[in-house]
Order: structure tokens, then sequence, then C-alpha cells
């Protein structure tokens, strides 16, 4: 059985983590947003010394509701006395929900020049307390398009303001739950002291309309320091001859997303390069060449399963439990599968995430580190506000036709700057013991 990633189910949905869980968004989250490049059709290792200590959350808060950890904010059960709209059409629906009896339901209007919809709830008299808290919300996109969420944290007014964007795959349209990572801020937020949340959805492409259905805002316990993950797609050989001597200068490990099909050809890692880098804290995690959510369920299973199998018959048993998806998409059978068969999984968001315990570790948000000054901002929102910002390249250095080596330095040199640990999956996902469980 697979690790605690965030079930999908049609109804009552509760969320466990049984592992311990050691820019502005719009310009970050849209770029490259296909993902992966074109991809060609001996006994590895783990080592066990770690960049970082993460922390453990086997202190974290008892959830007081189905919806998952931490505590609720807003159920959605007195929608009309809590919310109001500002654009499109607000209402309820008892016949699909995420916990609870009803969720809210958003539309946009077709009249609109802008497909958007907003919606906003004060909280007065008394404050939302956020100076230790992240917050996490459950969505449905029901005419799937790529839609994009964005949320204004006022606090405690429009002059003191965090701001967080998510992007949700066109392909996805179940339930899914994720984390408010902020994308920007104005001013000086005072944080135990939010007065006002504000969610819009859209605009979505080519202004086309849309239907989002809305429930189950938690707060959940943040972490006490920022956290960075590198990760390098595809196992593109310039992750061993460019980047990791660039990692061993800092102390560092990556991630690398290892191809079964493709390890040894021309321009990839070999399984020798994969011991190597292994030896010295990297993580070989898995991902693959194929669209999954074009496939049937047996397909994306056979997919998903073969590339696990790969890492821990080469040996690379801790990093087999983590996965990157291809070309950053997925729907709602992709995603049942990351629950049943990983620890987590990564995909493009261009949000940073919770970085103590995820809402869903299913569906845990990258950026892409080749927009530099999106990707610092991101850096930036993480290491003051603790949360997690994972940051993916493909090809790093001008003779592999990618990323120029002095433009990475950048990003690592900002990344280097700042109060953060940088980690690696299995550093992230850890037993109470400190080891990473083996499936």
């Amino acid at each position: 059985m697979g690790g605690a990633i965030v079930g999908l189910v049609a109804t009552m949905r509760p969320i466990s983590t049984r592992r311990a869980f050691i820019a502005t968004a719009g310009t970050v989250g849209i770029t490259s947003i296909a993902g992966c490049s074109s991809i060609l059709g001996g006994m590895g290792g783990d080592n066990n010394n770690k960049t970082t200590t993460p922390e453990s959350n086997s202190k974290a808060e008892t959830k007081d509701a189905p919806g998952g950890p931490g505590k609720s904010v807003d159920t959605f059960e007195n929608v009309k006395s809590n919310w109001g709209v500002s654009y499109g059409k607000l209402s309820t629906t008892k016949q699909d929900v995420y916990q609870g009896s009803q969720s809210l339901v958003l539309q946009s209007k077709k009249s609109a020049k802008k497909t958007v919809t907003k919606i906003t709830r004060s909280f007065y008299p008394e404050a939302l307390d956020l100076s230790s808290h992240n917050l996490s919300l459950a969505v449905k996109v029901k005419k799937p398009e790529t839609v994009k969420i964005k949320a204004e944290i006022i606090a405690p007014a429009d002059s003191s303001k965090l701001q967080s964007t998510r992007y949700i795959p066109k392909e996805l349209d179940d339930w899914v739950r994720f984390d408010i990572g902020y994308t920007s801020k104005k001013g000086d937020p005072v944080m135990n002291n939010v007065a006002e949340l504000n969610i819009q959805i859209g605009p979505t492409p080519n202004n086309k309309p849309f239907t989002v259905l809305i429930d189950d805002l938690r707060k959940v316990p943040a972490a006490s320091k920022g956290k960075v993950m590198f990760q390098f797609d595809d196992g593109h050989i310039s992750a061993r001859d460019t980047v990791y001597p660039v990692f061993k200068e800092k102390g560092w490990s990556g991630t690398v997303g290892v191809i079964p099909d493709a390890v040894g050809a021309d321009d990839r890692i070999t399984e020798q390069h994969m011991r190597e880098m292994g030896k010295n804290g990297w993580d070989m995690i898995g991902h693959a060449s194929e669209l999954l959510p074009k496939h049937s369920r047996e397909k994306q299973r056979r997919i998903l399963q073969r590339t696990k199998q790969y890492l821990e018959v080469k040996g690379f048993k801790k990093g087999a439990n983590h996965f990157i998806a291809p070309y950053n998409r997925v729907n709602g059978t992709t995603l049942e599968l990351f629950n049943e068969l990983f620890d987590s999984a990564y995909l493009q968001g261009g949000a940073p995430n919770n970085a103590k315990q995820p809402s869903n570790p299913g569906f845990i948000s990258r950026v892409n580190g080749e927009d530099i000054q999106g990707t610092q901002r991101i850096v930036n929102m993480a290491n003051e506000f603790n949360q997690l910002a994972v940051i993916y390249f493909h090809r790093v250095g001008t003779e592999y036709d990618g990323f120029s080596l002095d433009d990475f330095r950048k990003v690592a040199d900002h990344v280097g700057s700042k109060e953060v640990d940088v980690v690696t999956p299995s550093q992230l996902f850890q037993s109470d013991n400190g080891s990473s469980n083996s499936k």
C-alpha cells in the first residue's frame, strides 16, 4: 500500500498523513506549463546522510473535522451569512460535496468580458490568526479547463496583504485539496490579524465559462523554517555533469526525475551516475514520458508501477516512493493512483506549499526555475513565511542546449542567501524514527 497522499472520493474525504512531513505566481505558474521535453524511448543505492534535519509533525494538531489536518475555518454550511460575491454567480449544492452536507458553487457570468468570479469573507469581530498556520482549500472544476485560483489574505487592510495563485490542470475534474502558498505580498501583513479573505477564480484560457465548487477551508500548522527542493526532470546528463558539482560545493542534495527507459541514453544519466549521486544524498525518484490522463486507469497503473519497480530493483527504494507527473498533467484517476503508490507527487502549480504538514502530498506545487525573477520571489515568500518552494529544471548548461549555468547559479545563490533548508523528497517525508519507510 502506498503513502499518505490525499485520496479523492466522491463524497466524504477524510485526509491523513501517516508519514511525518518534515514571481508573482501568475508568471512562475504559467511558464512551461506543458512540462517535460521530448523523451527517448546496474544496482543503485540511497544514502542516509541528510542535507538538513527535517522537522517532524508527530505533534501536529488533531483534526476537528473530517476534511483533513489542522482546524476548520469554514465548512460552507452557512454560505449566505459568511460569504459575499463580487463577480459571477454564487449558489450551493448538496449533490456534490467534499465534506459535510453542502459545497459552494461559483459560476462565471456568460456576459462578462472576463470570465472571473470573486467571493469574500470577513472575519469580524474576531480576526483570523494565521501567525503559525497556513490555509488549505478543496475545489472541483466542473468544466475542465486550466483554472487559476487566486486568494488574497487581507491582514488587516488592503495595504497589508498576501496573495496566492495556484493553477489547476485542465484534465482534473474531481475534488482536490491544495495548500494556499503565498506568491507575493503588499506592505507588512499582520498575520495574527487577518480581517478578510478573497477568493477569485479565473480568468480561463480564451475566457471560457466555468463552474467551480469550493469546500472545507482549513488552517494547517506551519513549519518553523522555510524549505526549498530542487528537481531535475527526465534524468538529463546535465544534472550530473553541471548541477551535481555546484551542489557539492554548497553541501546540498537534489532530486532527479528518472525515466527508466531513458537511463543510459546519449544525453541521460547512467545507473553508475545514479549510484554516485545517491551515495551523496541525492534522490532518484519516478518520472515517465507519457501523458497519464489520456490513458485508462489500468494503463496509468502499469506505467506508475513499472517506474516504481525499476527504482526499487535498482536499489533506490526511498526515491521510489515519490513521483513527478509527466508534463505536469493529472486527472482524478492519476491522483488516486498517486495516493495508492507513492508518498508524494509533484506538478506545476505556481505556488509554495505547507512545509510541515502538506494538505495533499499527491498534489505538491512546483515552479519553473527558468523564470529567474519569479522563482526568486517564490523563494523569498517561502523564506519569510516558512513554506516549501519546489523548483524544477530540465537541461542546465548551454552545452546541453539548456538553461545557462550562470543563470542557474543566480537561482542557487539566491536560495543560499536565505534561511531555508534545501531538502529532497525522502528528507521531507520520514517516519517517526527519522528514516524513510520503504514499501
